[in-house]
């Protein structure tokens, strides 16, 4: 192999490497990298005539970045394969626009850089030419430098919101993990590292052609990444290096593809029991410290209202799902929401929550209007929600799950975690000591390393309300958080809400389980065909003879 070709190899290393970043880290199918990097490659080249060469790359790294950047925001509901079509067909778009525009890229001969590719500098007297052991050097640091800090991100807090991301999108949203933008700031450096491939690429040959970039490059960087497994730093290494094994040569383009499509085919069938036999052996993650002794919550008493919800409206289609809905909860009180199936008591909880928008009526929280927030920026102003099936992540520990949900009371930033500052230091030793406080508020402090499945039920479902509450939210929105729990596991979830609202949250349990709830409960609504037909205190509402008749059966105790 001579120094050319392992600078070429090396470069398209760099390019799987950023993909992972999109891939890999964030759990996008993006099978346009292969278009970023032309858009390096023919920038440099284009550039270069009138700008220094610096300047050209760097132009050309930028305008990657945003058209990433871009893509995903024109991309953001797509999701699984019709992400990957989407960003396929902006590589089958990029090799059309290079061809169909032959004064501007040279048609299907490409471009040819005359200039020598070097680096000047007149005001030091520098003058680099970049030789292929040069192209070797600068491709393996860079390599190399990529490896070290997409590990360090993986390592850090903002690297648990990506694996929440990736395993759970709807309830890392709960908690309030931005999806959106952690999704488009990944495709956005996936874009710029896969631009930065191809200015060596192009600084190397000296020639760039359509042919260097079709689809079927975008496909081959994203089986490399596939092949290294979810969030491994070094995976493509692996990937990029059993792909160099396939055929080269004239005639074997055909051959290629198909080797790759059956590779893509074996990495996508191994790739969840690969993942799930990683997950199992993994040690909980480096940035949180076990280590910190469990602290007793602190028990308050009842407060003011938190929470308001007037005259709320939803219409599904011309049926109506809630009709003029009024709501109040305080703090330090376990409120239930009672109803028949269909009454609307889940579609209130999403309202609320933010995970659905009202048709009117509005939302206070502290006095604060928030009804025009989302469903993040509602749990950032206090209001978190857990979901009537079991959603958790399987791939992380109790004490990751309660660290993610506490992420909505740090500061976000990449770049913070990765330069290590020293608020960012203090942050996480902060955050070590509340997620210690919450495991023991919760009961969950001895189950701290267990993984969701090694969980009982009861557990499983208690660390769905542990995950809401360490966000810090006074509102607490829990959707029948008793749905299938034994009588001992009700009665320590009971005891569990009841500590929960005592430590000054306001407490919205919705539940079908009326014994649970005139045992927990210190105030009741009653919804009927989205309306509030009844409200009190468990025992006023119990005694209510059109909700008895109605809504809760004449086998419950007067």
């Amino acid at each position: 192999m001579t120094s050319v070709d392992l600078a070429r190899d090396l470069w398209l290393l760099l390019a799987a490497l950023g993909l992972n970043l999109s891939v890999g880290y964030a759990g996008q199918p993006v099978l346009g990298q292969g278009a970023f990097v032309a858009v390096g490659a023919y920038g440099t080249v284009l550039l270069a005539g009138s700008l220094p060469l610096g300047v050209a790359v760097l132009a050309s790294v930028v305008i990657a970045g945003v058209l990433g950047w871009v893509v995903d925001f024109g991309a953001a509901r797509l999701r699984g394969a019709f992400l990957a079509l989407g960003t396929w067909a902006l590589a089958w778009l990029c090799v059309a626009v290079l061809v169909a525009f032959p004064g501007v890229f040279g048609g299907e001969q490409g471009l040819v850089r005359a200039a020598p590719a070097r680096l000047v500098s007149p005001s030091l007297g520098l003058v680099w030419r970049l030789t292929p052991r040069w192209h070797v050097a600068l491709a393996a640091g860079l390599c190399v430098l990529l490896v070290l800090a997409t590990r360090a991100l993986g390592n850090s807090p903002v690297g648990l919101d990506l694996a929440a991301l990736r395993q759970g999108p709807e309830a890392a949203a709960s908690v309030g993990v931005r999806g959106p933008a952690l999704r488009r700031d990944a495709l956005a450096a996936a874009a710029a590292v896969g631009a930065l491939s191809g200015v060596g690429t192009a600084l190397l040959l000296g020639v760039v052609a359509p042919s260097g970039f079709a689809p079927l490059l975008s496909i081959q960087l994203f089986v490399a990444v596939l092949i290294g497994g979810t969030a491994n730093p070094y995976g493509p290494v692996l990937g990029v290096g059993l792909l160099l094994l396939l055929p080269t040569g004239v005639g074997t383009e055909r051959s290629r593809g198909l080797l790759t499509a059956v590779v893509l085919v074996a990495a996508l069938a191994l790739r969840e029991p690969v993942t799930r036999w990683l997950a199992a052996r993994r040690e909980p993650h480096p940035h949180l410290d076990q280590s910190l002794p469990a602290r007793e919550p602190h028990v308050a008493g009842p407060g003011p209202a938190v929470l308001y919800a007037t005259g709320l409206v939803k219409h599904y289609g011309g049926v109506p799902a809630l009709d003029g809905v009024d709501l109040a909860l305080r703090e330090g009180e376990v409120h239930a929401l009672l109803g028949p199936n269909g009454s609307g008591k889940t579609t209130l909880l999403r309202v609320l929550s933010g995970a659905l928008p009202a048709d009117s009526g509005s939302i206070t929280v502290h006095g604060r209007d928030v009804t025009a927030l989302d469903q993040v920026d509602r749990v950032r102003a206090g209001v978190a929600r857990t979901f009537q099936d079991t959603v958790l992540f399987p791939g992380l520990t109790v004490s990751e799950h309660v660290a993610v949900g506490a992420r909505a009371t740090e500061r976000p930033g990449a770049w913070r975690t990765l330069l290590n500052v020293p608020s960012e230091r203090r942050e996480r030793r902060a955050a070590a000591a509340y997620r210690e406080l919450i495991l023991a508020e919760t009961g969950l402090t001895p189950r701290a390393t267990a993984r969701p499945a090694e969980l009982p039920y009861g557990d499983q479902r208690l660390l769905q309300v542990a995950r809401a509450a360490a966000t810090g939210a006074t509102a607490l929105l829990l959707d029948e958080p008793a749905a299938g729990m034994s009588p001992a596991e009700v009665a320590r979830l009971a005891t569990l809400l009841r500590r929960l609202a005592g430590n000054g949250r306001a407490v919205l349990v919705v539940e079908h389980n009326v014994r649970f709830v005139a045992a927990v409960a210190d105030r009741v609504t009653v919804l009927a065909a989205g309306r509030v037909v009844a409200h009190g205190t468990a025992g006023e509402v119990r005694a209510d003879p059109a909700v008895r008749a109605a809504y809760l059966g004449e086998e419950v105790p007067a």
